[in-house]
C-alpha cells in the first residue's frame, strides 16, 4: 500500500515530538530512525495547530535527522476525538457506512458535515444479527489544520490515527500473546492521561483524563529548587540523595492517578462490560513507562489489583544502523509507543 518505503510515525506531543521509522526487508523488520525533539511552544491548540510553525518545525527535524521517507502517519491527540464502541444491527457491507454515519450524528459535537468520521468493524455475530463498530469523530477543522501543516512541510500524510490506538498497535505487535488477554494501556503524557481497554486485542473502551505530568514537574521545581529540564537528568543518574528524594516525591504524587485509574476500571466493569472480568495486566506507557523502574510497583499492584508492566516497542526490530542507541533503551523507548504504532501501520508484509 505504501510501497517499499513504509511509513514514518510522527507523534506531536506538547513537550516532545517523537519520530519513528521501521522498514521490512525479506521478512525482517528494522528500526531505521528514532528521535525526539522539543515541540515549539504554543504550536498546538484546541483548534488544531499553527500550520506555519509546525510545518517549519517538521521540515527542520526531518532534514536534521536525514529522514528520506516522505510518507508519514500522524497520531492525533485523544482529546480531539470522540470514540465509541457500539453494538449495531448487522447490515450488509455496502450499508455499513450509512449506518455508522447515522450513529455518529448522535454523538457529534457539531453538525455531521463539520466532522470527520472513521470506523472499524470489530466483529460480527451472525446468530445475534449484530455487529460491533468502533467509531472515531473529530472536528473537520482540526484534521484540516494538521493536513495543511504536513503538506507545507512537503510530507505525504497517508494515515491519521488516534494516539491511544497507535500505542495499542505497538503493544499488540510487540506482545502478540496479549491478543488472548484482557489489558489496560495507561499513557501518561505532559498534559493528559489516556486509557484504552483491550479485550483480546479489540479496543472496548477509552478514557481521557486531565491528570498530567506537567503539574507534577512544576511542583517539583518549587520543592527541589530545580529546573524542569534538569529533572530528566537527575532521574537518569545513578542513585543519589537528590534522586531518591525526587523519586519519593513523584511516587506520592502519582497515587492520585492510580486512584483515578481504579475508578475507571470500576466504571468499565459496571457500565461497559456485560459481566465483570479481571484485567490481566495494566501496561504503563509514556512517562509511566520511563519511570517504571523507579515506581513502587508492589503498592500499585495492591491498589489496582492487577499485574503492572511496561514494554519496549523496539524489541522485535533489528537496530544495526541506529546512532542514538540511548533512545531504544527499555525505559526511554516507552515515550515512542505512539510513534512506533504509527510506523508499524506501514510495514505490511513482503
Amino acid at each position: 500500500m505504501f510501497g517499499k518505503t513504509g511509513l514514518v510515525g510522527v507523534d506531536v506531543g506538547h513537550y516532545y515530538t517523537k519520530v519513528v521509522e521501521f522498514e521490512r526487508k525479506k521478512g525482517v523488520i528494522s528500526l531505521v530512525k528514532v528521535f525526539k525533539e522539543r515541540t515549539p511552544e504554543g504550536v498546538l491548540s484546541a483548534d488544531g495547530c499553527d500550520e506555519v510553525v509546525l510545518s517549519e518545525f517538521l521540515r527542520s527535524i526531518f532534514s536534521e535527522h536525514k529522514v528520506k521517507n516522505r510518507s508519514v502517519a500522524f497520531g492525533i491527540n485523544s482529546s480531539f476525538v470522540i470514540t465509541k464502541t457500539l453494538k449495531m444491527p448487522l447490515v450488509v457491507d455496502e450499508e455499513i457506512e450509512q449506518a455508522v454515519m447515522w450513529e455518529a450524528e448522535q454523538y457529534a459535537p457539531v453538525g455531521i458535515e463539520e466532522v470527520n468520521v472513521s470506523y472499524q468493524v470489530l466483529g460480527k455475530d451472525e446468530n445475534k444479527k449484530e455487529m460491533v463498530i468502533l467509531i472515531a469523530i473529530t472536528k473537520r477543522g482540526i484534521i484540516e489544520s494538521y493536513k495543511a501543516a504536513f503538506k507545507r512541510a512537503k510530507l505525504r500524510l497517508e494515515i491519521v490515527d488516534v494516539d491511544v490506538f497507535s500505542a495499542s498497535n505497538a503493544f499488540l505487535f510487540s506482545q502478540p500473546k496479549a491478543l488472548e488477554k484482557h489489558n489496560l494501556i495507561v499513557d501518561l503524557g505532559y498534559l493528559s492521561t489516556k486509557l484504552v481497554f483491550l479485550k483480546k486485542g479489540t479496543p472496548t473502551f477509552t478514557r481521557y483524563m486531565d491528570f498530567n505530568f506537567s503539574h507534577i514537574l512544576k511542583e517539583a521545581e518549587d520543592v527541589f529548587n530545580i529546573k524542569e529540564e534538569e529533572i530528566e537528568l537527575v532521574l537518569g543518574r545513578e542513585q543519589s540523595e537528590k534522586k531518591e528524594s525526587l523519586v519519593n516525591f513523584l511516587n506520592e504524587k502519582l497515587f492520585v492517578l492510580y486512584t483515578q485509574i481504579r475508578n475507571s476500571i470500576t466504571f468499565y466493569n459496571t457500565s461497559i462490560m456485560d459481566i465483570e472480568e479481571p484485567i490481566d495486566s495494566i501496561v504503563f506507557t509514556g512517562v509511566l513507562g520511563v519511570l517504571y523502574e523507579n515506581l513502587n510497583i508492589e503498592r500499585i499492584r495492591d491498589i489496582l489489583n492487577s499485574e503492572i508492566t511496561y514494554f519496549s516497542p523496539f524489541d522485535f526490530a533489528t537496530k544495526d544502523n541506529i546512532e542514538n542507541i540511548d533512545e531504544v533503551s527499555k525505559g526511554v523507548s516507552s515515550l515512542y509507543c505512539v510513534a512506533s504504532g504509527l510506523s508499524l501501520r506501514g510495514v505490511g508484509s513482503d
